[in-house]
């Protein structure tokens, strides 16, 4: 019913503007595309921490293997004795390496690298220091990395006396490489004079021998001396009887 006073255009206005206002389409704006939003942050910082965690559990594995395979061998390890003295469950060790043999594999590769790494600028030389000076710092590192990880050299030791698959692939990517290097550096050193002249490949494992044994039976060596070999007198005492018996 129109209103007594509304005028013929009013009332003709009217049903315009109603359809005018239920003609009006609403728009729903994502979110995520708007600026300064919160919410894609919190994604990849959850990202990030999932990430973390993921990097904490591998490392967590690769320490416990070591000491595993340190102390058990390949064949005295399992997965379930990493996993239970890595305190995770055995689903996650197997999530991450997928097998006993990727890990064994991840596990030398982790110290290994890291070695590598550290060595193999001194032992390029390409600032043409005296082949004595590069060879007394790769016996100073080689001890210092023995001492570090112990468990390398008994694993080393296991491994090298059975021609495994295991074997070939440390001789493949690090022992054949590393054994060259060392072993020229060597003879660059006996031509200069300053070291003992003798078999340079017998003197490659006297060095490997003496610098890395002590470390890997270190409660018979406490036991026998009263020493703690992984003290720094006694790794300097190891270094300098190396450089004793090495150079002339």
């Amino acid at each position: 019913m129109n209103k007594p006073n509304q005028t013929r255009a009013e009332i003709g206005a009217e049903p315009s503007k109603q359809s005018s206002r239920r003609g009006r389409t609403a728009v729903r704006l994502d979110p995520d595309t708007l600026p300064n939003n919160p919410r894609p942050t919190k994604k990849i910082r959850k990202s990030r921490d999932s990430q973390k965690r993921g990097d904490d559990v591998r490392l967590r594995v690769l320490q416990a293997a070591l000491e595993c395979f340190g102390i058990f061998g390949f064949d005295g390890t399992s997965t379930r004795a990493v996993a239970e003295r890595a305190g995770i469950t055995h689903t996650l060790v197997l999530y991450h390496f997928g097998s006993k043999d990727k890990l064994w594999t991840a596990t030398m590769a982790n110290v290994l690298d890291g070695y590598r790494s550290s060595v193999v600028e001194n032992l390029d030389n390409k600032d043409g220091r005296p082949a004595a000076d590069v060879l007394k710092r790769f016996i100073e590192q080689f001890i210092r990395l023995s001492a570090e990880f112990p468990q390398i050299h008994r694993i080393m030791t296991m491994e090298g006396s059975q021609n495994s698959p295991r074997l070939q692939w440390l001789v493949e990517n690090y022992l054949k490489d590393h054994f060259i290097r060392v072993r020229d550096i060597i003879k660059q050193a006996q031509n200069e004079g300053v070291v003992r002249d003798c078999d340079s490949s017998r003197l490659f494992y006297y060095i490997i021998g003496g610098g890395g044994t002590l470390f890997s039976i270190s409660a018979e060596y406490m036991n026998m001396t009263g020493r703690n070999v992984f003290s720094e007198v006694e790794i300097l005492r190891n270094i300098a009887f190396i450089y004793e018996t090495v150079f002339i």
